[in-house]
């Protein structure tokens, strides 16, 4: 078997395992959280398999978001989360409330999983006051205007754009810097232009958000350590 990763339109990494089977067909399975194994026939090319991953990667998210969410070791709370690109140590304190401070997040005593649960309540309210106002003003800058947008607790995007429902951001985007948030919120406009990821679609994205090389990579660097609370 070997295995390599396989960055996705919006910056998402994915692990791939291949297995080279004695069949005519390719045979996709997901492998675990945030990993796919494919089957593919010996004859099967390096650039062929390239290819089909680059056109087929609805079938991808398809597939992953057929894996059941990842759970923490033992269900307790990480030592750290992202937050607005910082890393923030969880502490538990004796309060009922959940406290932002500068250096860490203090999170009620009780029971790992209402633990989880309260942090989690906590960080999407975060996330929408953190990612709808920024995408209201790339949306005035860009005069792309997308219907009604909200989140989402999707395992396979950042974001994802219909011009019928408008835009959906994935939660866990909290935890990205600002510039990487704009990012994700600008190329979504984007799409209401081109729909497909065309070099078009490239150069109107790089115009409005002429750091995208950076936050590309800080989300292939960081990205799934955004999913730490599943």
């Amino acid at each position: 078997m070997t295995a390599f990763v396989h960055t996705l339109s919006d910056g998402m990494e994915l692990p791939v395992e291949i297995k080279r089977r004695a069949k005519k067909n390719l045979i996709i399975r997901p492998a675990g959280t945030h990993t796919v194994r494919i089957s593919v026939p010996p004859c099967f090319s390096v650039s062929a398999l390239n290819r089909w991953l680059y056109e087929n990667e609805a079938v991808l998210r398809q597939t992953l978001a057929k894996t059941p969410p990842p759970q923490t070791a033992e269900n307790r709370l990480p030592e750290h989360i992202w937050f607005h690109g910082r890393q923030l140590a969880l502490t538990a304190h004796q309060d009922t409330q959940i406290l932002l401070m500068p250096s860490e997040i203090l999170v009620p005593e009780g029971a790992p999983e209402k633990q989880l649960a309260l942090l989690r309540d906590f960080l999407e309210r975060q996330a929408h006051s953190y990612l709808i106002p920024r995408l209201e003003r790339h949306a005035r800058t860009t005069q792309l205007f997308p219907a009604p947008s909200s989140l989402t607790s999707a395992k396979t995007f950042w974001g994802v754009c219909r011009k019928t429902t408008g835009i959906r951001f994935n939660w866990r985007l909290v935890g990205a810097p600002e510039y990487v948030a704009d990012y994700v919120c600008i190329h979504e406009l984007c799409h209401l232009a081109h729909a497909d990821h065309s070099r078009a679609f490239w150069a109107l994205t790089r115009r409005f958000a002429p750091y995208t090389p950076e936050a590309k990579q800080w989300l292939k660097i960081h990205g799934r350590e955004l999913f730490a609370l599943g």
